[in-house]
C-alpha cells in the first residue's frame, strides 16, 4: 500500500506541475467515494505521524496553485483569514508545550483553509469552473445512490466500505450536507441550464430527497436557510417559482418520511423530525451540554483562549457521563483562538458574503448572477450547518467547504465576468 501512495504522489506531483486542476476532480471523487479509502486512510511520515490521504492531495493543489498561479497570492489572500491563522499560531505555539502532537493535531483541522486562496490561484476566470461544477454533481448522484442501495440492503458496497478503519457515509446524518449543494446550485441556474435541462433537474430534486433522508437536523436546517436566502436573492417572478417547487418537495417529503424508516436511528424519518424540534431528545439534550460547557471555557479564557490540545470535555446529563466533540464550529473556534481569534474568523467569514453581494450587483441579471448566488447559497449551507456539526474543520467536507470560499473570491476577482457568458451546461 505504501508503494501505491507513493507513486500516487509522484503522479499528483506531476500533475501539480502541469494540471493542478486535475488534482481537484481527484480531490472531490476521494471524498465522495463509498470506502473514503482515498481520502482519509493514513500515511506514515517521520515513524509515527499520520498523514491522511486527503492532506496529501490538497498539499499537492497548494503547490500546483503556487506555481501555476494565474494572479497575486496577495489578491487572493485575505487579510482577516492572515490574522486568524496568526492568532491559531499563538494557541498552537501556547498548546505544543503542554500536549505536544495533540495540540498540532488539532491546529491542522484548518488545513484546508487554504482551499480558500488555491481556487483563484488555480483557475483564471469563472467558466473554468463549470466543467467541475457538473463533475460534482455526477459524482455526488452516483455515490449517493450508490450508499442509498447499501443502506436498503440491495447492494453490499457499505458492508465492504465499513470494513475498513474508517468510514462516513454520505446518508450518514451531518455528511449528507454534499448531497444538499447539487439542489441549491441547481435551484438557482436552473432558467439557463438548456442541454439536458430535465436530467438536471430531475438530479437536483434526487439530491434533495437524499439530503432530507439523513435526517439530520443541520443539514434539514440548512436546507431551510440557504433556499430562503436565495428566493430573496430572485426577483419576483423567480421567487414565485422557487416557493411552489419548495412546497411541492416539502410536501413530497412529508408523505415520505411516514413511509421511510432509519435503521441507524430505529425510526421513521417523521418520527426522526419530530425528535429534531424536541430540546430533550438525545443529540439536542448532549449539544446543548456541550455549548454550556463551551461557554463556560470561553469566559473562562476570554482573549486567547484555552491552547490546541486541551481537551473538550464537558458532561451530558441524560447519559450520567464525560464526553466530547461539541458539534458547534463557532464556539470551538472561539474556545481555542480567544474572542480575538473568533472576531477574525467572522470578518473572514462576512468579508466573504459581503464581497459576494457586493459583485452580485455589478452582474445584473445575468447567468453569472445566478451562478454565484448558488456558490454563495451553498456556502451559506455550510455556515448554518455549522452550528450544529462539524463543517469548517472535518476531514470529509471542509475542503469543499473553503473551495466554495475560493469560488466566491474567484468570481469577485474576475474582471471579465461582468460579461454575459452564453454558453450552456452540457
Amino acid at each position: 500500500m505504501k508503494f501505491t501512495v507513493e507513486i500516487c504522489v509522484a503522479i499528483g506531483l506531476i500533475l501539480a506541475f502541469i494540471r493542478p486542476k486535475w488534482l481537484l476532480y481527484f480531490l472531490v471523487f476521494s471524498l465522495l467515494e463509498p470506502s473514503r479509502s482515498l481520502s482519509l486512510g493514513n500515511y506514515v511520515i517521520l515513524g509515527t505521524v499520520n498523514v491522511k490521504f486527503y492532506e496529501i492531495t490538497i498539499s499537492l493543489i497548494y503547490f500546483g496553485a503556487l506555481w501555476n498561479q494565474k494572479r497575486s497570492i496577495k489578491d487572493c489572500l485575505p487579510i482577516s483569514l492572515v490574522v486568524f491563522i496568526f492568532f491559531g499560531l499563538i494557541s498552537l505555539w501556547r498548546g505544543s508545550s503542554v500536549y505536544g502532537e495533540s495540540a498540532f493535531n488539532q491546529f491542522r483541522t484548518f488545513y484546508s483553509l487554504g482551499m480558500c486562496v488555491a481556487i483563484p490561484l488555480i483557475f483564471k476566470d469563472t467558466s473554468e469552473l463549470r466543467p467541475l461544477t457538473i463533475f460534482f454533481f455526477v459524482v455526488t448522484v452516483i455515490m449517493g445512490s450508490i450508499e442509498l442501495l447499501g443502506i436498503m440492503g440491495i447492494n453490499k458496497v457499505n458492508q465492504w466500505a465499513m470494513s475498513g478503519n474508517r468510514f462516513t457515509s454520505l446518508l450518514s446524518a451531518s455528511q449528507g450536507a454534499m448531497l444538499a449543494m447539487p439542489y441549491i446550485f441547481i435551484l438557482s441556474t436552473m432558467r439557463y441550464i438548456k442541454k439536458l435541462k430535465l436530467i438536471a433537474v430531475i438530479g437536483g430534486i434526487y439530491c434533495f430527497a437524499l439530503a432530507v433522508i439523513t435526517g439530520s437536523r443541520g443539514v434539514l436546517l440548512g436546507l431551510v436557510g440557504s433556499t430562503a436566502g436565495l428566493a430573496l436573492l430572485m426577483p419576483l417572478r423567480k421567487k414565485i417559482t422557487v416557493t411552489i417547487i419548495v412546497v411541492l418537495l416539502g410536501f413530497t417529503s412529508f408523505i415520505f418520511a411516514k413511509a421511510f424508516y432509519i435503521e441507524r436511528y430505529e425510526m421513521t424519518l417523521a418520527e426522526r423530525f419530530d425528535d429534531i424540534i424536541s430540546m430533550s431528545e438525545g443529540t439536542a439534550r448532549w449539544r446543548l451540554d456541550a455549548w454550556n460547557q463551551m461557554f463556560e471555557d470561553i469566559r473562562d479564557k476570554p482573549l486567547f483562549g484555552s491552547p490546541f490540545g486541551t481537551p473538550s470535555t464537558f458532561y451530558v446529563s441524560y447519559v450520567g457521563r464525560d464526553e466530547q466533540a461539541p458539534h458547534n464550529e463557532y464556539l470551538k473556534i472561539a474556545r481555542y483562538t480567544g474572542l480575538l481569534g473568533f472576531a477574525a474568523f467572522m470578518w473572514f467569514l462576512l468579508k466573504i458574503f459581503l464581497s459576494g453581494f457586493k459583485k452580485m450587483k455589478k452582474l445584473g441579471e445575468t447567468k453569472e448572477y445566478y451562478e454565484l448566488a448558488g456558490y454563495i447559497m451553498c456556502l451559506l449551507f455550510h455556515v448554518i450547518t455549522a452550528t450544529f456539526t462539524q463543517a469548517f474543520t472535518t476531514m470529509d467536507r471542509s475542503p469543499i467547504v473553503w473551495a466554495l470560499a475560493g469560488v466566491i473570491i474567484l468570481y469577485t476577482l474576475t474582471h471579465n465576468s461582468d460579461k454575459v457568458i452564453t454558453r450552456n451546461y452540457a
